[in-house]
């Protein structure tokens, strides 16, 4: 099992990201490892929901099924998650007031597959590294 987390600082209010974050037909524009949906996704979103995305890591491509644990807006965003090849994921936003702006918190923890393999701190590596350009592309988003 491993734990990858990343926090960034945004000069807007948790409403403004929660807007972009919480709308999965938008994860594209901002998630590095997302490449599409399957099917509807739901809007908005709402626990429970489940959709199947098309991600990649280290140039992979997996198809994730997410179920929504939790969707508290504007402050929280869990999902759970499940690939063909039985690996769990779950995903955690917080998005933390700070005066007139955001600390988003990222955590994604990953059980099984190639994170339990001698690859599974290169896998790391390069899901920290997508995580940061993600942060990076929710920013100049907003």
């Amino acid at each position: 099992m491993a734990t990858v987390k990343a926090t960034a600082n945004f000069d807007v209010t948790p409403d403004k990201v929660w807007a972009v974050v919480s709308d999965l037909p938008r994860w594209g524009e901002w998630l590095a490892i997302h490449r599409a949906w399957q099917g509807e996704v739901p809007v908005p979103i709402s626990a429970g929901a489940v959709a199947t995305a098309n991600a990649s890591v280290m140039n992979m491509p997996i198809a994730i099924e997410w179920t929504v644990a939790e969707a508290a807006a504007p402050l929280a965003l869990a999902m759970s998650g499940k690939t063909r090849a039985g690996i769990l994921l779950s995903l955690q936003l917080d998005l933390v007031p700070v005066d007139d702006r955001t600390r988003l918190d990222i955590e994604i923890v990953i059980n099984g597959g190639m994170i339990d393999s001698p690859m599974g701190g290169i896998f790391r590596k390069s899901l920290t590294g997508s995580l940061a350009k993600s942060t990076q592309r929710l920013g100049a988003l907003l």
